[in-house]
């Protein structure tokens, strides 16, 4: 797949972050909310996946509280959860494409599926420092239009400047936002006003 037939998918914006609970379905659900998008996938990956699944029974993708469920409640008509082992993810995301009409707006959630999804726009959640970050972290940074830095917790002593100029190589074509708890609505708002003027 690596990559989107044009005119084949919706248009596509990937949440990926630098760890677990760096705030991926917050931000998922507040873009489909904000950006009136139609479609949710939540991608799951990892040596503790079974070989290979694709949920779309609206019972468990609307339970309450879970990931999907957020991607329900946000306005999302339809949403699917690919939960795959490594070798098994690329069809499994092959299928859920497939399931999804040729228009409208997909917010994708997951750090796996960006290596094979190719995006409009993509977000990267960055909330610890480099040698704290999950395998798949590093990849998806690479592929971020926007890295947003959270200052509150592992990098709040950070000094921005200097992570700038580590991000630069890493990230090259990404703007950076700092946040904190203070900003963070401030934050979410740019984002979202950021890929409004990229889909226009």
């Amino acid at each position: 797949m690596n990559g989107r037939a044009p005119g084949k998918h919706p248009a596509i914006i990937t949440v990926t972050s630098s760890s677990r609970k760096a705030g991926k379905s917050v931000l998922a659900s507040y873009l489909v909310h904000e950006l009136g998008a139609e479609f949710g996938l939540k991608v799951s990956s990892g040596s503790h996946a079974p070989t290979g699944s694709l949920t779309s029974d609206i019972g468990t993708i609307a339970t309450p509280g879970t990931d999907t469920g957020k991607l329900v409640e946000a306005g999302a008509r339809r949403v699917l959860w690919v939960h795959a082992d490594p070798g098994h993810l690329r069809s499994q995301l092959e299928r859920a494409m497939s399931m999804f009409p040729e228009k409208g707006l997909l917010v994708v959630e997951g750090n796996s599926a960006s290596a094979y999804i190719e995006a409009d726009y993509a977000v990267f959640l960055m909330g610890v420092p480099f040698e704290a970050f999950k395998p798949s972290a590093l990849p998806a940074l690479q592929r971020a239009d926007l890295v947003l830095v959270c200052r509150s917790g592992a990098l709040l002593d950070v000094e921005p400047s200097l992570l700038e100029k580590e991000l630069a190589p890493i990230a090259p074509r990404a703007r950076i936002i700092f946040y904190d708890e203070d900003s963070r609505a401030e934050a979410l708002s740019e984002t979202a006003r950021l890929i409004r003027d990229r889909l226009k």
